[in-house]
């Protein structure tokens, strides 16, 4: 899988997307282009569709209250296969367990990722991740910090692996400015591909 964040309030470049291999869209929540329109001409364009939430967009919301407003945009707006990747960085394991759970609970059947920053599971304990896991979802680290550095993915894939996550659910959420040849996850953002 190759997939990309696409950037607010832009179209994304398809061609471009098509010259790095990019096989799979991801729409911001929330943003004024977003609408099933919209992601449906991703999908006329060739790519599969998603949407995501930004971390922080909504601060002052408890994790009950973000869950239903991510569920209530997504049931508005998302195709019968529209992806869903949560961006949670709060280092709260009570906070995302419980919004993964509210938003897997409300939308059984979709394809549901989360994606925390790298190298973060210090904090991870085994009760969290069972709870993470009982939610079918993919893992996606970011394989950079905030200034967009570089974090190695070996590493960050072999922290998550050290804390009880298999191997098999875990994808890599690289740079998009700095992508190898043989990338296989997704790529951060749209925007930043050279």
């Amino acid at each position: 899988m190759r997939f990309t964040w696409t950037v607010a309030g832009d179209d994304p470049g398809y061609d471009k997307c098509r010259g790095h291999g990019i096989t799979g869209l991801y729409a911001p929540m929330f943003d004024v282009l977003t609408n099933r329109a919209y992601l449906q001409t991703f999908k006329n364009e060739g790519f599969s569709n998603g949407l995501y939430l930004g971390h922080n967009w909504f601060p002052a919301l408890t994790a009950a209250q973000l869950a239903a407003k991510v569920v209530a945009e997504y049931k508005r707006i998302a195709l019968p296969d529209t992806r869903l990747m949560l961006n949670l960085e709060q280092h709260d394991p009570a906070y995302i367990a419980e919004c993964v759970e509210r938003v897997r609970a409300a939308l059984p059947k979709v394809n549901l990722s989360w994606s925390p920053e790298g190298m973060q599971g210090g904090w991870m304990d085994p009760v969290f991740v069972q709870r993470i896991l009982a939610c079918r979802v993919r893992v996606v680290p970011q394989a950079f910090h905030g200034n967009m550095t570089r974090v190695e993915s070996d590493q960050v894939v072999r922290d998550l692996v050290r804390r009880g996550f298999p191997i098999d659910i875990i994808s890599v959420f690289y740079d998009a400015a700095a992508l190898g040849h043989n990338w296989d996850g997704f790529a951060f953002t749209e925007g930043r591909l050279p």
